[in-house]
């Protein structure tokens, strides 16, 4: 059975610097917003990459499940669930959802809960030289008849090893370690490997610029690097409007930007004629492509009629 997203929401309130808190607010928020009991949620992903005091075990994925309360007890009425970190820079979120799309196809659960976000590991919220928006998002993901699901992951890499693109300095700040990052400006454009990403999608899934002219299909662009969005549009000779990119407010959210550019493409209305939606995730790195394809099977629609997918 597809799988579909059930629900989505972000958070980035001003009182807290802590990814942890961030991330366990929008997850809240998501699975409200789809009325799912935490109870019935069998998976919880971290797609997260900067996180506080630079915690490495326990995974911070077990730390947001134990703040949620998913999965903690092995009781009637409550589904088993299990928790892990997949880190993959920009691109994670998009590997978690294929990741989880493998577990959902088994049957053995109904529904995973994706989070990703970012914060300077001293967890204050404007860190200088730190070039990420404090931010988290969550994405709730089940098996669902009534949408054709998401689609082969396309991914596009610099060549050769890449070069280190955030660490501690330890003989810098010595036993301040938990509380530093250096990160380095970018080497590569990233709209090179974000277009290669996106051209493949293109290709896999039968997709050419009649189909976001028209508004049958709509690419979500993270903002990696300034104007990234409408260089993009050029580069792969697409409307401008069909591409819809992060609120330039929000800064870069980084591995949240998925998140945070489905958010406002659907309440701008970019969504709602849209029956193909790439998602796109990029750095200087990687770039990786995704297409969900949110209108229900053809014989879906014949049978019983047109279903609105609850976001």
């Amino acid at each position: 059975m597809p799988t579909a997203i059930i629900s989505a929401a972000t958070n980035s309130d001003l009182d807290t610097g802590s990814y942890f808190e961030l991330a366990t607010r929008a997850a809240r928020t998501c699975l409200e917003q789809s009325r799912v009991s935490v109870d019935r949620v069998g998976m919880l992903i971290n797609a997260g990459v900067f996180r506080d005091n630079n915690i490495s075990e326990p995974a911070v994925s077990a730390l947001i499940q134990k703040r949620l309360g998913l999965g903690l007890e092995y009781r009637p009425g409550v589904v088993p669930a299990f928790s892990f970190d997949l880190m993959n820079g920009a691109t994670g979120l998009l590997h978690a959802i294929t990741t989880a799309e493998c577990f959902l196809a088994t049957g053995e659960l109904d529904y995973a809960l994706l989070v990703a976000g970012d914060t300077h590991p001293s967890t204050q919220r404007y860190a200088a030289e730190f070039p990420y928006t404090t931010t988290a998002a969550a994405l709730l993901i089940g098996t669902n008849s009534t949408t054709s699901g998401f689609s082969t992951l396309y991914t596009a890499e610099t060549a050769g090893p890449a070069e280190p693109s955030a660490w501690v300095a330890l003989g810098a700040v010595g036993a301040n370690g938990r509380m530093a990052m250096r990160v380095r400006d970018g080497m590569e454009d990233p709209v090179t490997l974000a277009a290669e990403a996106v051209r493949a999608c293109l290709i896999g899934e039968g997709l050419d610029g009649d189909d976001f002219t028209h508004g049958r299909a709509v690419l979500l662009a993270p903002a990696p690097a300034l104007g990234f969005h409408a260089r993009l549009a050029e580069a792969l000779d697409l409307t401008p409007e069909s591409v819809i990119g992060v609120d330039p407010a929000m800064g870069d959210p980084y591995s949240a930007a998925p998140v945070h550019a489905y958010l406002r493409a659907r309440d701008t209305g970019a969504l709602a004629a849209a029956r193909t939606v790439l998602f796109l995730a990029a750095d200087d790195a990687s770039a990786a492509c995704l297409a969900y394809h949110s209108q229900p099977p053809t014989h879906a629609i014949a049978s019983r009629g047109r279903q609105s997918e609850r976001h």
